[in-house]
């Protein structure tokens, strides 16, 4: 029996992928929003007192996404400007101390309501696209790993703030975004400086079919309000930590390929339960409703992840454009399946048609997701121009590495390493990039050169459409 369970530890360690706690700063700074401004445990009169809560919040952040999204040609990327993350941790900070304090000033809260939330929605609207232009860096196997880690971390830190007194947890509220904040300096400290955010792109069509999928699993969401009264924060329940922790495991023992499909198709019944009058069957149906809910919406938001990161990854998209416009209509959808719910209270009919329709626009939605064989495909988006790029351009080498996949019928795997080698990575990059082993890496290669008919690294660049020289082609 010891010598069984010894070798099932060896297994478990073999395959389990330790990664680097600097990445966990994308889910540390969902605690600072959970805490200020979502805390169904703390009320803040500042808040109360001005009527800038947790709506007025959402609202105002999607408004500074938005702006920014539009900016984004003039001000993208934010990686290398020195001002952004000191705005970004005083912003964060101001707000939290500004709403802390009326708790032991009362007489304040008039005053602190509007700047709290204003300075917070600036704070988190940069904290969130900070994140997103370095997740954007990363291929579609380490964003899946390293968010669905840092939403687990992010939701444990949440839950020892519940047992902090008041003023302990002002301190530790406060430094979250500077921990995040260094987090991600340090994160970049880990990437290649090839890797790192550049000023140019290209222009596409707009990617609606990720951010459509995205909306209507938010509106479905938010019109869950049980999920809102809880006290262990709203996306960082037993459902996000459940939801969250299955996608880390299966992307360490599945490594040899990128395969989500079990989240996206275990969301849609998730959701669809979660709408059910699971109420009825007393504190337990409440608290199976709330489960089914975070759980279904942590699913689908760590596969929106790996999509849209994706997109800035192998097409070259505008991360602070993409992730602001998605983000932005995220919180539009939370808080419209709020205020849906709250507007039906009294009509049970009203709410039971509500939830018929949303419910038929989930399973639409998730067919969606069905429709596209790989997460890693541009979805629907066209490349209109390269803004003078060079023909080693990675939006072009992107479109055409998916134009191959679909021609030569590749797997997620094989063209996520053909997109890697027209990118100029050599065989023990991809293999510490993808967490296999470098003979794996050259048993994909010796497939990939069978399928697309040629015998060496320079027939293969020749087939995109690489220079020589500029992807290790000579080679």
């Amino acid at each position: 029996m010891d010598e069984r369970e010894t070798a099932g530890r060896s297994v478990w360690k073999g395959r389990l992928i330790e990664m680097p706690f600097a990445f966990t700063g994308m889910g540390l700074f969902r605690a600072w929003t959970e805490t200020v401004y979502s805390n169904g445990a703390l009320a803040f009169p500042a808040q109360d007192a001005t009527g800038f809560g947790f709506a007025a919040f959402n609202m105002i952040a999607a408004v500074v996404l938005v702006a920014l999204a539009l900016s984004s040609r003039r001000i993208a990327p934010l990686y290398g400007k020195r001002a952004v993350p000191w705005v970004t941790g005083a912003c964060m900070i101001a707000s939290a101390c500004l709403n802390f304090s009326t708790i032991y000033f009362p007489g304040l809260a008039p005053f602190f309501g509007a700047p709290a939330a204003v300075l917070g929605a600036v704070g988190i609207a940069l904290i969130i696209l900070l994140w997103s232009e370095l997740f954007g860096c990363l291929n579609p196997f380490r964003v899946a790993l390293y968010f669905s880690g840092g939403l687990v971390v992010g939701a444990l830190v949440l839950w020892l703030f519940k047992g902090l007194a008041i003023p302990w947890l002002w301190v530790c509220t406060c430094l979250v975004p500077v921990v995040s904040l260094v987090c991600l300096r340090r994160a970049y400290d880990l990437l290649p400086d090839d890797e790192r955010p550049r000023r140019s792109w290209g222009t596409f069509s707009f990617p609606w079919k990720p951010i459509a999928v995205m909306a209507l699993y938010s509106l479905a969401y938010g019109m869950c309000e049980r999920v809102f009264g809880s006290e262990l924060g709203i996306h960082s329940g037993l459902g996000c930590v459940a939801a969250a922790g299955a996608v880390y495991l299966v992307v360490c023992l599945r490594r040899d390929r990128l395969h989500l499909s079990f989240a996206y198709r275990a969301a849609c019944p998730l959701l669809l339960a979660s709408l059910l009058p699971l109420w009825m069957l007393g504190p337990i149906g409440g608290e199976l409703a709330s489960f089914c809910a975070l759980a279904a919406y942590t699913f689908v938001l760590i596969v929106i992840m790996v999509v849209l990161s994706n997109l800035t990854y192998q097409y070259g998209f505008n991360a602070v454009w993409l992730f602001g416009i998605e983000r932005a209509v995220r919180l539009v959808s939370v808080q419209a399946g709020l205020a849906a719910t709250e507007a039906l209270t009294d009509s049970s009919f009203g709410y039971l048609a509500l939830c018929v329709v949303v419910a038929v626009a989930v399973v639409v939605a998730t067919a969606l997701f069905l429709s596209e064989k790989q997460l890693t495909t541009p979805w629907g988006t066209v490349l209109k121009t390269l803004s003078g790029q060079s023909f080693g351009d990675r939006s072009r080498i992107g479109a055409k590495c998916d134009e191959l996949s679909k021609q030569f019928g590749l797997t997620s795997r094989e063209a996520e390493i053909l997109t890697l080698l027209a990118q100029g990575k050599q065989q023990g990059q991809i293999a510490h990039d993808l967490y296999i082993a470098p003979s794996t890496v050259k048993t994909h290669i010796k497939h990939l050169y069978q399928k697309l008919g040629v015998h060496s690294r320079k027939g293969l660049c020749d087939l995109v459409g690489v220079e020589a020289g500029r992807a290790g082609c000579e080679k």
